[in-house]
């Protein structure tokens, strides 16, 4: 999965305004501030409800709603990085699992390898995005136990 794939799933030259070629070239977009219309792709490319959202990029949904009125809102550097989290695990078991319908499913349910937790809810710490993509790995790699 590269850093390519992820761009685009957060929206891509268009709504990003670079064309992203390396991770520093995220860390350096994460950093300025994305703009808010890269959380709003993400949203709708999973079909995350608001607080869905909101959940996964640690802040309220007032404060979402607050960033949508502003049209030129940037999402701070801490409210990006969460978003590439999430865009990140999305990418990857959307190439592992093969099918994105699928890995969105997959991403909503409770999952054996990770207690019966469901990863959307466990990758909202750094440790927790881990344990999802190593789940991941091992569902590539054909290794469940």
């Amino acid at each position: 999965m590269g850093q390519t794939n992820v761009a685009e799933l957060m929206g891509g030259t268009r709504i990003l305004g670079k064309i992203v070629h390396s991770p520093l070239d995220l860390a350096d977009l994460i950093e300025a501030g994305l703009p808010r219309a890269t959380a709003e792709h993400v949203r709708e490319h999973l079909a995350l409800t608001e607080g869905e959202l909101a959940e996964c990029l640690g802040v309220s949904t007032k404060t979402l709603q607050r960033l949508a009125k502003q049209p030129k809102a940037l999402l701070s550097p801490l409210q990006g990085d969460r978003l590439y989290r999430l865009a990140r695990i999305v990418a990857l078991a959307e190439q592992v699992l093969e099918d994105t319908g699928r890995a969105h499913t997959w991403l909503r349910e409770p999952q054996r390898g990770l207690g019966f937790r469901v990863p959307l809810d466990v990758m909202r710490t750094e440790v927790g995005a881990r344990e999802v993509e190593n789940l991941l790995g091992r569902i590539e790699h054909g290794v469940l136990s």
